[in-house]
């Protein structure tokens, strides 16, 4: 029997998602469409499809599909890719950062979570990314839910018409409404105990029965900051039976947010974002248009009406290989085609210029080298794509803040829980960390500073031929350590700064030694030539 409790508690959870899913009505209409032309497979929003059916019948062009693949490509290259590091922590103090201790910590814990968590298979990072960038391409909405499971972390991205948001008074993302199905056998596996005698039968007789389930994730009001109860943490979850008898599947809390919801690019006053397919989307639907006139006209050219007279034919009329027709002997008529003026070369100019404005709608121009053009150098590629990386760069900074940042962090406090990172060091504890990004885009922000030091070297050298003394302004070993961090090579190539001392030491009364040595073996070879000069002085006297 439900509780008085549970009951009240039920009734505000689906009011406010009540609320959640008026809020979100208007957007549904134009998801619908981007998901019939961008991308047809990922689901449904006002149209529910049986599984199984065909999700193709209104794509006539595939630009549109295959623009928003590869922006999603380009995006998990240039921001989580698989065989780069593409982030780094350390610490809030600057001077604290440069200690030898604390960068060893860190970059073990870098090594670690690229290792067992993004780079590892058993995670399901890859491929859950993969269709968050698919989705933040068509809809310019995408939502990740990060779980803490007793076997690791696990990602999974969750379609978007299953997911209802709301906003903090910071503009982030702090409440996220869930529904999803499950089948009455699988409820029975899990939350039996929950449901009245009856229920349970009415499971036993269709176990193969969907019924539709709520994940409810918002800040909690009863938040106890010190206490270790699970339903006081900062954040609620409760998982709630939807169907003729509700119910409150299970409830507990997170400490720590656990969905990432990264938004294209939003504008004031809305909650959901907007993508490039929703600017796209009259485009795509032109061209799909256009390719079904198309490929109307380009069959009345290749298999034309026919002309036949209204007599003198035996019907049917067979238009069959090799088909055999019989016509009254003697008669003068034919069966003739009807002449069709197609020109298919017209519809494809303007379907090719259409092309090109989606491909730069989702960036492609960005995200791929072009094939033609006159060969260059590696440099010459290298500085181009860097380029086209800065060009990239301001579209992929709310990724960092809305997806990338919470990520990491999120990973960071269930490694952390877990004991899958070693602990923190003493000296490190209650100090902050932060993430520095070192993804091809922030690689390539960058490399600008490197260019522009590189050509005041070019320019400086040449002086001090003139002017040596122009030499003490340069501090090598602050340049070395500034190029290092900027470029984001790793702590194990670097010599402990001890001992590089004693190294520069022992340079230096090696130095100091070949002097003396020197200095000693001109003064011997002098003292000869003094002799050799008195002696003869001595003889010139004596004469």
């Amino acid at each position: 029997m439900l509780s008085t409790s549970d009951r009240d508690k039920i009734d505000i959870y689906t009011g406010r998602f009540e609320q959640l899913r008026t809020l979100r009505s208007n957007w549904e209409g134009v998801w619908n469409d981007i998901t019939h032309y961008i991308l047809p497979n990922r689901g449904d929003f006002t149209v529910t499809r049986a599984k199984g059916s065909p999700r193709h019948d209104l794509v006539y062009d595939g630009t549109g599909p295959w623009a928003n693949e590869q922006l999603a490509a380009g995006l998990a290259g240039f921001l989580t890719s698989p065989t780069q590091r593409w982030f780094k922590l350390k610490m809030s103090d600057a001077k604290l950062d440069q200690e030898k201790a604390s960068r060893e910590y860190l970059e073990a814990v870098e090594n670690i979570l690229y290792d067992h968590v993004f780079n590892s298979p058993h995670t399901n990072f890859t491929p859950q990314t993969h269709e968050l960038y698919l989705d933040i391409g068509a809809f310019g909405t995408s939502v990740m839910l990060i779980e803490d499971l007793p076997t690791g972390v696990n990602f999974q991205t969750f379609h978007l018409g299953n997911c209802y948001i709301a906003e903090g008074m910071d503009g982030k993302v702090n409440t996220v409404y869930r529904t999803y199905l499950m089948t009455a056998r699988q409820i029975m596996e899990k939350y039996q105990d929950v449901f009245s005698k009856e229920q349970v039968e009415v499971f036993k007789k269709k176990p193969y029965e969907e019924h539709e389930c709520l994940h409810v994730v918002e800040p909690n009001d009863q938040f106890l900051p010190d206490s270790v109860k699970s339903t006081n943490k900062e954040y609620v979850s409760v998982f709630i039976f939807l169907g003729n008898e509700k119910a409150i599947l299970e409830e507990s809390g997170y400490d720590v947010f656990p969905y990432v919801v990264p938004r294209w690019q939003k504008t004031a006053e809305e909650t959901y974002g907007r993508g490039p397919g929703s600017t796209a989307l009259p485009d795509i639907k032109m061209v799909n248009e256009m390719m079904k006139t198309i490929i109307k006209s380009g069959q009345k050219v290749t298999d034309p009406p026919l002309m036949v007279p209204d007599d003198g034919f035996l019907l049917p009329i067979r238009t069959t290989p090799a088909g055999i027709n019989f016509y009254r002997s003697g008669s003068q008529d034919r069966i003739e085609p009807l002449p069709v003026a197609g020109r298919l070369d017209i519809g494809f100019d303007l379907l090719k210029h259409r092309h090109e404005h989606i491909m730069r709608v989702f960036h492609i121009d960005v995200m791929r080298m072009k094939e033609d053009g006159p060969e260059m150098t590696a440099t010459e590629v290298m500085t181009r794509q860097e380029e086209k990386m800065r060009n990239i760069a301001p579209m992929t900074g709310r990724m960092q803040v809305e997806f990338l940042a919470p990520m990491i962090r999120r990973t960071y406090h269930i490694a952390n829980r877990q004991k899958i990172i070693p602990p923190i060091p003493g000296m490190l504890k209650g100090r902050g960390i932060d993430i520095e990004y070192s993804s091809p885009v922030a690689r390539a922000q960058k490399s600008t500073q490197l260019q522009n030091v590189t050509r005041l070297l070019e320019a400086f050298v040449p002086l001090i031929n003139i002017k040596p003394e122009m030499a003490d302004n340069f501090n090598g070993d602050k340049y070395f350590e500034w190029a290092h961090d900027l470029l984001d090579a790793p702590e194990a190539i670097l010599e402990d700064k001890e001992k590089v001392k004693e190294i520069r030491q022992s340079r230096m009364q090696a130095q100091e030694q070949e002097m003396q040595k020197q200095d000693m073996e001109r003064a011997a070879s002098g003292g000869v030539d003094v002799a050799k000069a008195q002696s003869l002085m001595q003889g010139a006297a004596n004469q």
